[in-house]
């Protein structure tokens, strides 16, 4: 016979971890949803901050975290306008007029690094010993161009017909990972209108090669001739600040390919420091130019300030109530059935009707046969055998059973009724 007060199949332990597992999966999930988290890893090889091919900078983020510093890999178009360093790795085929709008408007946001694009890579499929996003450098790109503050700035691929090409630069020399190509930063056509201050400033090198071409450069402007209302003439002293730019021409000192040597890997923490001029907040490398970016929607909001706020209190209001069920006061109500079950209940039941009805009189015969009946039984004789059982009650030292018959015949109100009843109740119950 199975137990009737066996446990279920789950304690309540174990379903309160069930519950909050399911909870935390489904909020993670929200997460991972408004973050783009369920969007891939975007390693597809090509050159920007998820890539861990040759040509990416996946080394660059991880070496820049192992240093302690605070990395952002930004899917979020709007993050181009947030504070920080912004770390930017366009294509070859990025719209001109598009991103000289980016990098106008972030001058007075925060610093800015561009890294120019130099490899054409193809994924390196069909290889045994290949990883997922691991290319095949097929050679440098086409020349590569961008206008900013209304002069052209080109960035050549010199060929190095199999040379070592050098670098220094901040105190550090080395040599390029590829004999193949060189990428460098000059000055291009200048737009008239926009052509105050001297060519030969405008771009200070941090790092050249042996030939004293411009690997690295900053842009060494305030900012006051640029076209548009963002900036006002620095001299009437009402401009607003004017954030740097650096311009890394060769990818090489900062890619993956790059990141092999230690000294260039030391080259790039320090271009990284120095173009952050001291801003505090994370260094963003943004992946929208890339095709990788993502628009905001309400679950992206709800995992920012100040909604963030909101989100808390409503995960606290859920997670008190799933308290309040696993721990409350005493165990449950069980509301009780309109009609118990069981002869008694039936008895109970009946004796009630005919309490209301007001006719108990009409039980005294009826209930005088049936105790005569049950003190012969109990006596081992026939019900109408009236000498046989008062000879027997006399034998046993009993109350005489005619006497307390004649009670109940004789009674004529419901408080003696019920007396007599009891006298043969209590007589059966001496036997």
């Amino acid at each position: 016979m199975a137990d009737a007060k066996a446990s279920g199949a789950f304690s309540k332990r174990g379903t309160f971890a069930l519950v909050l597992f399911a909870a935390l999966a489904f909020v993670a999930f929200l997460f991972l949803i408004g973050r783009g988290g369920l969007e891939g890893s975007g390693n597809n090889g090509q050159a920007h901050a998820a890539g861990t091919g040759l040509a990416g900078f996946a080394g660059l983020t991880r070496l820049l975290e192992e240093d302690g510093v605070w990395v952002e890999r930004s899917r979020d178009r709007g993050a181009l306008n947030d504070p920080g360093l912004l770390v930017l790795t366009p294509p070859a085929n990025i719209d001109d007029e598009e991103f000289a709008e980016i990098i106008e408007r972030r001058r007075t946001i925060g610093p800015t690094m561009i890294i120019a694009p130099k490899w054409f890579a193809m994924p390196a499929q069909g290889d045994r010993n290949s990883k997922p996003g691991w290319v095949h450098l097929l050679g440098a790109s086409e020349n590569w161009a961008m206008t900013i503050d209304g002069r052209t700035l080109s960035f050549p691929h010199i060929d190095l017909k199999d040379r070592t090409a050098r670098w220094r630069g901040l105190g550090l020399s080395g040599t390029l990972p590829s004999k193949d190509a060189l990428a460098a930063v000059e000055i291009g056509a200048v737009d008239a209108e926009n052509s105050a201050g001297s060519e030969s400033g405008f771009l200070a090198p941090l790092v050249e090669d042996g030939d004293g071409r411009m690997l690295v450069a900053y842009l060494a402007d305030d900012g006051s001739y640029l076209d548009g209302d963002l900036y006002l003439d620095p001299e009437r002293g009402d401009s607003a600040p004017v954030y740097g730019v650096m311009l890394v021409a060769e990818p090489d000192l900062m890619n993956n390919w790059g990141m092999a040597e230690e000294k260039r890997a030391l080259l790039a923490l320090d271009l990284i420091d120095i173009a952050r001029q001291g801003t505090d907040g994370p260094v963003r490398f943004d992946l929208t130019l890339n095709g990788m970016g993502g628009s905001r929607n309400l679950l992206t909001l709800a995992f920012e300030p100040p909604f963030l706020a909101a989100t808390l209190t409503l995960l606290l209001a859920l997670a008190i109530a799933m308290w309040r069920a696993f721990t409350r006061f005493g165990p449950a109500l069980r509301p009780a059935p309109a009609i118990a079950p069981g002869k008694s209940q039936l008895v109970a039941n009946g004796a009630q009707v005919i309490a209301r009805s007001g006719r108990m009189r009409l039980l005294r015969e009826p209930y005088a046969s049936l105790m005569r009946a049950r003190i012969a039984h109990r006596l081992g004789l026939q019900p109408g055998d009236d000498e046989g059982i008062e000879r027997a009650l006399s034998a046993r030292g009993a109350p005489a059973l005619d006497p307390a018959l004649e009670a109940l015949a004789s009674a004529s109100n419901r408080k003696d009724l019920l007396r007599a009843a009891r006298a043969l109740r209590d007589l059966e119950r001496t036997l």
